[in-house]
C-alpha cells in the first residue's frame, strides 16, 4: 500500500499540462475550506505498547470521527504563500491484545487528535507549475485505552502521550485545464524534520462557476512515521501511518 502512495506522489509532483492559471499583476486570493473522508493503515506506539491502528471511512463515519482543512493561498505576479489549517481526530478498530500475557478477550482502543498548521512560499516558476517551500506545525495527541477480561499484567489506566513537532518540505503545484469550467489541481510535496521522510499527495478536480468560486472533489494522502527517543526499545510516542481518503472542498476568492 505504501509502495502505491509514493507512486501516486511522484506522479503529482512529475505532471505537467496547460496552464489552469497564469501570474497577475495584482494580488489574487483564494480559500477553501475541505473536508476529509479518511482512511488510516499503520501503527501506534506509546511507551513499551505497540498497536496497529486501522480506521476506514464507514468507521469514521460511525464513531462521528472527522477531518477537515483550511487552506488559503495569496499570491501576486509569481510570488505568494499559503496557509493552511487542518484537523484530525480518528478513534481506529480495537485490538485483541495477545495471549498470554493478557486474559483471552481482552483489548486496546487507541485515539488520536491531530492538528496541523502549514506555511510556506510559492513560487509560479511556469505557466502552471509552482514550487512551495515550507514548515508544518504538528500538534499530536495519542491515547490507548484497555479492556481487560481477566487480571490486568500492567497498569489498566490509559496510556497517553502528546508529542508535538516541525517538519519542513518541499514540493510542486500544477494546476491544468481540463474545459472551460473543469480543471485539475495535483500537489506533492517530501519533507525532513522531527518525522522521518514525510510526503504528502493531493489531486483534485475543480468546478468553476460563473462568480469564479469553484468546487473541489478528490483524493489526498499523507505519509507520516514519528518517533521520539528512536534509538530506545521503549520510545516514548510513536506512529507510523498512512492517512487517505476522499475530500470535498468549495473555493471563494
Amino acid at each position: 500500500m505504501k509502495q502505491l502512495m509514493k507512486c501516486i506522489a511522484a506522479i503529482c509532483l512529475l505532471t505537467s499540462s496547460s496552464a489552469w492559471a497564469q501570474a497577475s499583476d495584482s494580488w489574487e486570493w483564494r480559500v477553501i475550506p475541505y473536508l476529509w473522508g479518511m482512511n488510516v493503515d499503520g501503527t501506534m506506539e506509546i511507551g513499551p505498547i505497540e498497536n496497529d491502528v486501522d480506521a476506514s471511512f464507514s468507521d469514521i463515519l460511525s464513531n462521528m470521527d472527522i477531518g477537515g482543512s483550511l487552506a488559503g493561498q495569496f499570491s501576486k505576479g509569481q510570488h505568494g504563500f499559503h496557509v493552511d489549517y487542518t484537523y484530525l481526530r480518528l478513534k481506529p478498530d480495537a485490538n485483541e491484545l495477545p495471549s498470554p500475557p493478557f486474559a483471552p478477550g481482552s483489548k486496546i482502543t487507541p485515539k488520536m487528535t491531530i492538528n496541523v498548521f502549514e506555511a510556506g512560499y510559492n513560487w509560479l516558476f511556469t505557466d502552471n507549475q509552482t514550487l512551495l517551500i515550507g514548515a508544518r506545525y504538528i500538534d499530536m495527541e495519542m491515547r490507548m485505552a484497555f479492556d481487560f477480561t481477566g487480571p490486568a499484567p500492567i497498569d489498566p489506566d490509559p496510556l497517553t502521550a502528546g508529542p508535538s513537532w516541525v517538519d519542513y518540505f518541499v514540493g510542486i503545484q500544477s494546476r491544468h485545464h481540463l474545459s472551460a469550467n473543469w480543471g485539475v489541481n495535483l500537489v506533492g510535496t517530501i519533507g525532513a524534520g522531527g518525522s522521518d521522510f514525510p510526503w504528502t499527495a493531493q489531486a483534485t478536480f475543480d468546478r468553476k462557476f460563473s462568480n469564479d468560486n469553484a468546487l473541489h472533489l478528490g483524493f489526498r494522502i499523507w505519509g507520516l512515521d514519528y518517533s521520539e527517543n528512536k534509538n530506545s526499545l521503549n520510545a516514548r510516542a510513536a506512529l507510523d501511518a498512512t492517512m487517505y481518503g476522499f475530500l470535498v472542498g468549495y473555493e471563494f476568492n
